[in-house]
């Protein structure tokens, strides 16, 4: 790398590559970090490429001793560009010769998160924070290194110093709210995007996860409710739409789930789950037809899709193709061995045709996956004779009777 220097004219190459980072990207001095997702357009693109590539060329041209803000503007470049190996050796070099330079240090922290190596993200805003302790942002950005670290309660307590340095700190409330989510704290996590809406009222995805929490507290209309504000900010909001299908069928909501499932696949015509869910909607109000072209729809997108075989022998065996049926629930615990649902279903058949001993084979695989499902074996007419031989077969502590008695 050329020699650096504290004072001196930049080039016109890096006036016009700072003026881009500027205008369209991420800024010349301290990133300011485009939100998750966003991509530049290709053309967009394109020119940061080519003024970074002219700022490349004037550093091998070696006209003299560079300016530290010149490197910087172009490691922001390589940053803006997805160069960020190029980006970090830029950073490192800065720092090399000016330790305290507040911005590179942020910069290479960022740079780090990108490559996917969040120790190394965290230690830089940790060094960050012993100079600049009342930086907002260098809370935050360790709060996502430590998130990706796993280290949850570390990430909570670094958002929650950014909220307390800018109490408006949206971004650090929306991962606060996810993290607590993920956690199961999900009053906490409703409070918190309660906060973010009250900031910010127009972000579909808090709406989503305030749904998705409230879901989780059983609060179904009030999530209802949200994931419906949600797709109103964002008619595309698929996830949206999914979960208050989801949260239909399980209230018995089946035509308002149907919809909302047929607009989901509408939007993601390659989401399998849609189809299976739907292809259930559609077994609740009694269509087996279409729901087995929905099953077979979510099958061709996922070969290996055990559910929904599952479902599609559950509905053959409504429709009396019980030999059809048999294989699907075959087929899909060779796909999944551990899958309950297609062990109760073929247990079910297997009762009802009368082969006791892979009736019980199968229960009792239930009932070591999901021993909540005894209560459901219990009510059905086809489960509740196998579940009593089963626990006359077992001894009262609850294993097999080997023998006779001496």
């Amino acid at each position: 790398m050329t020699d650096h220097a504290q004072n001196g004219p930049s080039t016109k190459s890096l006036v016009a590559l700072a003026t881009l980072l500027e205008r369209y990207a991420t800024g010349s001095g301290r990133i300011t970090p485009r939100p998750r997702g966003s991509r530049l357009s290709p053309d967009v693109r394109a020119t940061l490429e080519d003024a970074v590539a002219a700022a490349e060329g004037t550093f091998k041209d070696g006209e003299g001793a560079v300016l530290p803000k010149d490197l910087l503007v172009f490691a922001n470049g390589c940053y803006a560009v997805g160069r960020h190996a190029e980006a970090s050796d830029v950073y490192l070099s800065i720092l090399a010769d000016e330790p305290f330079n507040a911005d590179a240090r942020f910069n290479l922290g960022l740079t780090y998160l990108r490559l996917k190596i969040p120790e190394e993200a965290v230690r830089e805003f940790t060094d960050l924070l012993v100079q600049h302790p009342m930086l907002a942002e260098a809370f935050y950005q360790r709060g996502n290194g430590n998130d990706d670290l796993g280290q949850t309660e570390r990430a909570l307590a670094d958002y929650g110093r950014a909220i307390e340095l800018d109490p408006k700190y949206v971004h650090a409330m929306y991962n606060r709210g996810i993290l607590l989510a993920q956690a199961g704290r999900h009053q906490e996590a409703v409070d918190q995007f309660d906060r973010v809406n009250d900031i910010s009222p127009n972000i579909s995805n808090t709406y989503l996860n305030r749904g998705a929490s409230l879901d989780e507290l059983g609060l179904h209309a009030e999530a209802i409710d949200a994931y419906t504000k949600a797709a109103e900010i964002n008619p595309e909001n698929s996830l949206a739409l999914f979960n208050r299908a989801r949260t239909n069928y399980y209230l018995g909501n089946l035509h308002e789930a149907l919809v909302d499932y047929s607009e989901v696949i509408q939007l993601t015509p390659d989401d399998a789950e849609a189809f299976n869910n739907r292809g259930l909607t559609y077994d609740a109000l009694g269509d087996y037809e279409n729901a087995i072209e929905d099953f077979d729809a979510a099958l061709e997108l996922r070969p290996s899709f055990a559910e929904a075989s599952s479902n599609r022998g559950a509905v053959l065996e409504v429709m009396g193709d019980l030999e059809g049926a048999l294989e699907e629930y075959k087929c899909s615990l060779e796909v999944n061995p551990g899958l309950a649902s297609a062990h109760y279903n073929a247990a079910r058949l297997y009762s009802r045709t009368g082969d006791v001993a892979a009736c019980l084979t199968h229960l009792d695989r239930v009932l070591e996956i999901a021993p909540q499902w005894a209560d459901d074996a219990a009510k059905d007419d086809h489960l509740s004779w196998a579940l009593e031989m089963r626990s006359l077969r077992l001894g009262n502590n609850g294993t097999e009777i080997d023998g006779q008695a001496d």
